[in-house]
């Protein structure tokens, strides 16, 4: 007979992913032992591995939720911008992505440190995430100026980058950035990306 789910299963995994997450970008992932992780949730060790196999178990499901997650929501995002305009679903879009990042800074710093740890078919997984977003974000901006990157992929490319380079590096140095100052941020990029310096 298989083993009931005990009812603390869910909470209790969301836990250990989020005191792992924390441990992971702060101690960094090869120095963070289980039993560390264990320490953190005050449970065993042997409690750790009954939800997960392995130290890149956990590291995988971290990255899985938030990739996955941020993806689902910005994609459901689009769904109710169809009657507005190019340059405003790109600026709801921007806004959105900085406002799902709040509160999850450790996840965001271990997609661009750590990923490599994983095995090639984890890695594809997550990479595929970062690639759907990639490609919404160059329709995004493809929409907004269709003259300036028409059979221009490469530039087109290069803008995509630049606006998740803006976006991505926001945490570094606003640490405590409210809602407010994400909206506000958001709309800075918004302007700066339609007219360039003059559009600020």
């Amino acid at each position: 007979m298989a083993r009931p789910v005990a009812k603390d299963y869910g909470t209790k995994r969301r836990l250990i992913l989020d005191r792992a997450a924390q441990l992971f970008a702060d101690e960094g992932f090869d120095r963070t032992s289980v039993s560390r992780v264990a320490l953190a949730c005050e449970i065993s060790k042997a409690n750790v591995y009954h939800y997960y196999g392995s130290k890149d178990e956990i590291l995988f499901d971290i990255l899985d939720a938030y990739l996955s997650g941020l993806r689902d929501g910005i994609f459901a995002l689009q769904t109710t911008l169809t009657h507005v305009t190019a340059q405003d679903r790109f600026s709801a879009t921007i806004t959105k992505i900085l406002l799902d990042y709040q509160g999850m800074d450790h996840e965001h710093r271990l997609q661009t440190t750590v990923l490599n740890h994983l095995p090639p078919d984890q890695q594809k997984i997550l990479l595929g995430y970062q690639r759907e977003l990639v490609h919404l974000m160059s329709r995004l901006i493809r929409d907004v100026e269709p003259v300036v990157f028409e059979n221009d992929p490469a530039k087109l490319r290069a803008t995509t980058m630049s606006v998740f380079g803006m976006l991505n590096w926001f945490y570094m140095w606003k640490p405590d950035a409210t809602g407010k100052d994400r909206r506000d941020y958001a709309a800075h990029i918004s302007r700066l990306c339609s007219g360039g310096f003059a559009g600020l």
